[in-house]
């Protein structure tokens, strides 16, 4: 076995206020940080992807070169053992590794993040580049010198985790063997210190032998949430295909011969009827109806009416007062909240039990909630987030602008005013919105947030959706949505 194979402990060694604060609503599972089919899928990058990642960044490794010993595939396929020394960009190193070890890069691209900050850095130390995975350093900040240099740092670390992976089982750390995390021994029972964690999988295990501890993990599933990768589902937690029905959740639907102006929306494996064009346009583009037969209709129970415009107000038998939002009714606190929000009590609908009972309860509504949505801008950084209810949800790409909010109007704010919101996860590509790959022939439609496959042209045909309305997108917005099931017909 090659030396840098050999058994050792790598632990997260940055300090914690040089880490940037990364809340994105998903909560940590110890468990299980990322599927092992995310970790393995070694060819989720290509080079130039690797490369403009870097520079989306601005992080230092995007002009960033190395001389060393970091074969190619091509050049491991003609003779492994053999020393290909010569100049590479960090691209390539991260590329040729990813390819050698069959280690996904995007999980090589985390790593180089949560262990030297290399990422998102434009001016890291030059002990952060020579040990920019981590590898072979340990508790108390030493680090073997025999592994120094990023060009090994990082295919070291590759293979590494390759051999965990393919080794796993000679370990403490197992899938489905509870051990102790931040303990200075794994084996149970766990110290004070400890922690006891079980993983379900095998990357899972390897991750904790590479960095026994909650804090580094924790901090490498929020890096992986945070770029949008990931997206493969697991080996036995894959969703039946078809299981969800054929027509996806979040569909605006009609019958093709059915009766006219009847639409409605899927959700819930239900089709709730829009009572008029109103309840419909104030909620949803009526250019995405689909014309679907009506025997599909048929396979679905009728769910509550959809009878309200978008943001109606509502009054109950008991004076209490809510705004309908989305699909949700919201309690308006008081009368000054009503006052306070700017409510007009001329345009206040009566409404029974029944009539609220078709609405899910969402937060109540106070003096100081803003309930309808806006593009905010920051004037330094351009980012552009969606801000509602105090909470700003970044936007991290323009093509979701494009599609979600196409006439919205984005107002520039100074950084100051962003700081004062709540951090909520990112905005993901709205239910129903067509998208592929450039250069990729697959077709992706969006479902509680999930990209769900389309097969082929006869299932995109009988969905009654309209070719020239599908989006060529990136990369780093494909692997933001998660991979949902495959849609297929149930006949």
């Amino acid at each position: 076995m090659p030396s840098f194979y050999r058994k050792k402990i790598a632990i997260f060694t940055l300090l914690a206020i040089l880490i940037p604060n990364l809340a994105f609503g998903a909560e940590v599972n110890y468990d299980k940080i990322i599927s092992d089919s995310d970790a393995e899928n070694y060819q989720s990058m290509t080079m130039p992807e690797i490369r403009d990642f870097l520079r989306s960044q601005n992080s230092y490794l995007k002009d960033f070169k190395y001389s060393g010993n970091n074969p190619s595939p091509s050049q491991i396929k003609s003779d492994p053992e053999k020393k290909y020394v010569q100049t590479r960009s960090a691209s390539e190193i991260i590329y040729n590794a990813a390819q050698e070890a069959k280690i996904n890069p995007q999980f090589l691209l985390v790593l180089l993040q949560k262990e030297q900050g290399l990422i998102e850095y434009s001016n890291p130390s030059e002990r952060g580049v020579n040990f920019a995975m981590g590898y072979y350093c340990y508790d108390g900040n030493y680090c073997n010198v025999k592994y120094k240099g990023f060009g090994k740092q990082v295919r070291g670390a590759a293979l590494q985790f390759r051999w965990y992976l393919d080794n796993i089982y000679s370990y403490n750390w197992q899938p489905n063997k509870p051990a102790c995390a931040d303990d200075p021994n794994t084996l149970l029972p766990c110290t004070s210190r400890g922690t006891v964690v079980t993983p379900a999988n095998k990357i899972t295990a390897a991750m904790y032998i590479y960095t026994p501890h909650l804090h580094g993990n924790k901090l490498f599933f929020s890096l992986w949430n945070k770029y949008g990768f990931g997206g493969l589902i697991d080996e036995g937690d894959d969703i039946p295909i078809g299981s969800l029905g054929f027509l996806p959740d979040g569909a605006l639907v009609k019958a093709k011969d059915g009766e006219e102006g009847t639409i409605y929306l899927i959700a819930n494996g239900q089709k709730r009827a829009f009572s008029s064009m109103t309840s419909l346009i104030s909620r949803f583009d009526p250019d995405k109806v689909l014309s679907v037969d009506q025997d599909e209709l048929d396979k679905y129970d009728d769910g509550s009416l959809i009878a309200h415009a978008n943001y109606s107000l509502l009054e109950d038998s008991k004076s209490n007062k809510y705004l309908i939002d989305g699909l949700n009714k919201r309690l308006i606190v008081s009368d000054e909240a009503f006052r306070q929000l700017g409510f007009n009590p001329m345009e206040i609908e009566g409404a029974n039990s029944s009539d609220l009972a078709a609405y899910a309860n969402g937060d109540d509504l106070t003096e100081s909630s803003t309930p309808f949505a806006e593009l905010w801008q920051d004037m330094d950084t351009e980012t552009v987030y969606l801000v509602k209810d105090a909470k700003k949800r970044r936007i991290i790409d323009q093509l979701i602008i494009d599609a979600n909010f196409p006439d919205m109007k984005i107002k520039e704010v100074t950084a100051k005013t962003l700081s004062d919101l709540e951090t909520g996860a990112p905005v993901k590509l709205a239910d129903g919105t067509l998208f592929k790959k450039a250069l990729d022939p697959r077709v992706y439609v969006i479902s509680n947030g999930e990209r769900r496959l389309i097969p082929d042209g006869t299932t995109f045909d009988k969905l009654g959706y309209d070719w020239t309305q599908i989006y060529t997108i990136s990369n780093k917005i494909l692997n933001f949505h998660k991979l949902g099931s495959t849609i297929v017909s149930q006949e």
